[in-house]
């Protein structure tokens, strides 16, 4: 598994370690739930835009963004 490392503060640390001990969990298992929520596969309507061709969530009011449009049409030939 790859590892991540980054700096924080003592205090932030601190914190970090009581989060994680309220919940009765490591520190990465926090820091991964806090950061990668799960999703939910019935939450997905994956359409393509009719436009641009970009694949893209369209459940619940989701739109493609200019950047994720430019992102697809750059990959283009």
């Amino acid at each position: 598994m790859p590892v991540v490392t980054f700096k924080v503060s003592v205090q932030d640390a601190r914190r970090l370690r009581q989060l994680a001990k309220a919940r009765q969990t490591t520190v990465s298992a926090y820091l991964r739930s806090v950061a990668l929520p799960p999703q939910s596969e019935a939450a997905l309507d994956l359409q393509t835009h009719p436009v641009s061709g970009c694949l893209y969530n369209a459940a619940a009011g989701r739109v493609v963004s200019d950047a994720q449009i430019r992102a697809t049409l750059a990959s283009f030939p």
